[in-house]
């Protein structure tokens, strides 16, 4: 599987959602991707936005779930999975850390739309 053939983090986005709305979960994007000019950054710095907060927060019946969305892995042609195209930086690990250090919530790592169905669902049948 080439790199192009994977659906872009974007599209992995945008099939979450609709399926979150479809199943009227709760939930919120965290607008916290995109490159800026340094006056544009220090503002948003100073308004509160931080690096590496994961993409979206999700309401389940006894818990918040953040869930920091990536593109699915890249499979080899001798079908090992490689994730060199969608690596977690410094500033999502430490998010995810201090998060999950709140009884109340959880923060995980989504590799494609798929995936991250498969993380919610698993939450919702644990909560």
């Amino acid at each position: 599987t080439r790199l192009d053939d994977i659906p872009t983090e974007s599209d992995e986005a945008i099939a979450l959602v609709r399926w979150l709305r479809v199943k009227k979960i709760p939930h919120t994007h965290i607008a916290n991707e995109g490159k800026f000019n340094v006056q544009y950054m220090k503002k948003r710095a100073a308004s509160g936005v931080n690096a590496g907060f994961p993409d979206y927060v999700i309401f389940l019946p006894n818990k918040l779930l953040a869930i920091e969305l990536k593109r699915r892995p890249k499979i080899t042609k001798t079908g090992k999975e490689t994730v060199s195209h969608c690596k977690v930086s410094d500033e999502q690990i430490e998010w995810l850390e201090t998060i999950n250090c709140y009884s109340y919530a959880t923060a995980l790592v989504a590799y494609g739309c798929e995936h991250a169905i498969e993380l919610i669902t698993k939450e919702l049948n644990h909560g």
